[in-house]
């Protein structure tokens, strides 16, 4: 079955923005044109369209060995090239190079290829040239923002967080499509007071992406209302939102309400601290697939809330995993890059959760963390034969069913079924809860977090 795929890098994933951008574009210029009015784009559709579809041929290509500057390296389209899967994309991607260097002869020839191939859509043309806007404001500053005062970005306010509170948690969430919808619409049924979305707005965190993949469903589905404030709602840092260059994320959370990438919030009894795990991830090949980490003037403001936390318990939450069972972290188990920033935090933790891999995995205690749990699967579509069926790494501790088995999502048309988990609060007592879209009602398990 053809559906959604992204890739871990920058560039191809701008290029899949920019080949879906203008194709969403036309298709409800189609619709408004057939029903004579303007028409509101509802999501992304769960089938990709021809061009987005090429756009993957050509990912698979360049991550199969070809890099993105050699695929977009000057050379003739006709020497080999016309059966290989990716041609559009590859004649597409070296117009947008073109473009970018103020190369106006190569920008004529390639614009030409891609008149001569037949194949090829027209809009190939006004997608490379989206492709160079954003891959331009890729290339600035992440406008990521730095505290003034460690008593910076707390929330303590009890109508921010209830004594008594149900807080929603969910993962990778922001591809726009059915199945998004679906579980945003199941945790808005359970009436949370807090929603919380642990990052990852796909392909690259685009304005339009972001608008229309995000936001716009966001709001509607919480019942947010006009200023977004009906109930708190936040949305963490992924390697994603950051691709395009992160300016689009960060007016979303300012219209969100949320002061920064990172922050507290707090009631008497309980604190959930959110870190920015995704700023040194925006260019996966500057510090090893995965291998992320915080600022240090944020690990700083991370252990002065652990110390200052006057006797609340701590929910830690990221985009990115601490250490994985079943994926890699720069060839570990182990982020060996973030874990000497948090580990003498972890005794301090009740829980900590953490999205990056597409995959649901309850985690027993491990490195001095009583509880932790991947919870990437809220959306992102992902297939049975994707998924090892045992850990590559069998030491990392998974917290089993009574009987022993493995805690598995339950699959749908072969691909796994999405989730997301709801946390208890009432007073000093906690607890979290795990679900899946297939069943809302009953969860896969439920653990105390006192």
């Amino acid at each position: 079955m053809i559906r959604l795929k992204q890739f871990h890098d920058a560039e191809l994933s701008i290029w899949q923005s920019a080949i879906d951008e203008v194709s969403a574009q036309r298709a409800a210029a189609a619709q408004s044109q057939a029903v004579g009015g303007a028409v509101a784009l509802a999501g992304r559709p769960d089938v990709p369209d021809p061009m987005s579809i090429e756009a993957v041929a050509y990912g698979n290509q360049a991550q199969n060995g070809l890099s993105v500057q050699a695929a977009t390296a000057a050379h003739s389209a006709t020497e080999g090239l016309a059966q290989t899967a990716g041609l559009c994309s590859l004649t597409g991607l070296k117009l947008a190079k073109a473009i970018i260097l103020g190369n106006e002869s190569n920008k004529q020839l390639y614009q030409a290829e891609l008149a001569k191939f037949g194949d090829c859509d027209p809009l190939y043309a006004e997608a490379a040239a989206k492709y160079a806007e954003y891959f331009v404001a890729q290339q600035k500053q992440i406008p990521y923002v730095v505290y003034k005062n460690l008593s910076d970005f707390v929330i303590d306010d009890p109508k921010k967080l209830p004594s008594k509170a149900r807080v929603a948690v969910v993962g990778d969430w922001g591809t726009g499509q059915n199945a998004a919808k679906l579980v945003l619409r199941q945790i808005a049924d359970k009436e949370p007071d807090v929603v919380i979305h642990l990052g990852d707005i796909y392909y690259a965190g685009t304005q339009f992406e972001v608008t229309h993949y995000f936001l716009q469903i966001w709001k509607e589905t919480l019942n947010l209302g006009d200023q977004l404030d009906r109930i708190p709602t936040f949305t963490l840092s992924g390697n994603h939102d950051m691709y395009s260059g992160g300016v689009a994320y960060y007016q979303l959370i300012k219209q969100l309400g949320q002061p920064a990438s990172y922050f507290c919030l707090r009631n008497s009894n309980w604190q959930f601290l959110a870190m920015d795990t995704g700023y040194h991830d925006h260019d996966p090949s500057g510090g090893g697939e995965g291998a992320t980490y915080l600022q240090e003037t944020e690990v700083a403001w991370l252990a002065d809330k652990v110390k200052s936390a006057g006797g609340r318990r701590t929910i830690l939450l990221s985009h990115h995993q601490l250490f994985t069972a079943f994926d890699s972290i720069g060839g570990n188990e182990i982020n060996l890059r973030l874990y000497p920033q948090v580990s003498t935090l972890l005794p301090q933790v009740s829980l900590w959760l953490w999205g990056h891999e597409h995959n649901f995995v309850v985690y027993d205690a491990y490195k001095g963390l009583a509880r932790s749990c991947c919870l990437g699967h809220g959306a992102f579509p992902v297939a049975v034969d994707e998924v090892a069926a045992q850990p590559k790494y069998p030491d990392v501790p998974l917290l089993k069913n009574s009987d022993g088995s493995a805690i598995r999502l339950g699959v749908t048309d072969d691909l796994f079924n999405h989730g997301y988990a709801i946390i208890e609060l009432d007073g000093p007592s906690g607890s979290v809860s795990y679900y899946q879209d297939s069943d809302e009602d009953t969860p896969m398990v439920t653990q105390s977090l006192t």
